[in-house]
């Protein structure tokens, strides 16, 4: 029986129980002349605990199921907790409760698991998703805390680095930020994401050319990148080049990027900043 309809059968069951249980308490007051305060406590007592437990039910029919976690984050939990299943579906958990973003309360089950971890893979899992739970929070220092420990344990981790990179340019460490990128695309040299992290990252410092080279490179890797493609665009746009912002215009658009949005970047950046044209890249 699929969970869905499982999970509405216990809450049809469980609103009927209370239905029940008032009607019960009712009959015994109306009709057998009890004392309606010598139940009344004890009945709503009962009625409050089977209230909270449909508000369970209700709020668990509208969540994904875990397997879909278990795909989904496959890569960064890999078999972490993989023998001892009740820590595992703890593991599954967070990262639900990660996507949900609540991370208040995904943060205390990894750091509970973190507590139970006895193996590397348990223990860079749940350092992972504490830095994403932080970075997502918009807690940066707690972020970077949490990948160095991971680093430690799994140094040529290149998404850590990748998402390192990231925290860096926002905390306006440059350096730091192109060392992790470097060191990211030096691990798994044919990652779209880290490729198109650097690109962004040369933008960002006015280096157009590093930055045509690296988003090429990321498209190379990924076709239809709307991130690479958009970028290009963007850059063919202020270097004036018009044939090739239209050949990369058409190549984010037919890839799914919203047009109104590009266009629009295009304007804030052409607003912002202008360079001299030059030869084509």
């Amino acid at each position: 029986m699929k969970r869905k309809t499982t999970n509405t059968i216990f809450i049809v069951l469980v609103i009927l129980l209370i239905v029940g249980i008032i009607a019960f308490y009712l009959y015994d007051v109306i009709f057998n002349k009890t004392p309606y305060m010598h139940n009344l406590f004890r009945t709503l007592a009962v009625v409050f605990l089977l209230l909270g437990t449909l508000v369970r039910l209700i709020n668990g029919s509208g969540r994904k199921s875990l397997d879909i976690y278990e795909k989904s984050y496959q890569d960064e939990i890999g078999y972490a907790f993989s023998d001892k299943p009740f820590l595992r579906k703890k593991l599954l958990c967070a990262c639900r409760l990660y996507d949900e973003s609540n991370y208040r309360k995904a943060l205390k089950y990894l750091f509970e698991l973190l507590r139970e971890a006895e193996f590397e893979r348990d223990t860079t899992a749940c350092l992972l998703f504490i830095a994403l739970c932080y970075t997502d929070a918009g807690i940066n220092s707690e972020a970077i805390a949490a990948y160095r420990e991971l680093l430690k344990i799994d140094p040529k981790n290149a998404q850590v680095h990748s998402n390192l990179g990231g925290l860096f340019i926002e905390e306006g460490d440059f350096e730091s930020a192109l060392e992790h990128y470097n060191e990211s695309i030096k691990i798994k040299p044919e990652n779209y994401y880290a490729y198109i992290n650097r690109a962004n990252y040369y933008f960002r410092m006015n280096d157009y050319e590093n930055a045509i080279s690296d988003a090429k490179q990321a498209l190379e890797y990924k076709n239809n990148g709307t991130e690479a493609a958009s970028l290009l665009t963007i850059i063919y746009a202020l270097k004036n080049d018009e044939e090739n912002k239209k050949h990369y215009y058409h190549i984010a658009i037919t890839s799914g990027k919203n047009a109104q949005d590009l266009n629009t970047a295009i304007e804030h950046y052409l607003n912002e900043q202008s360079i001299p044209s030059g030869e084509n890249s």
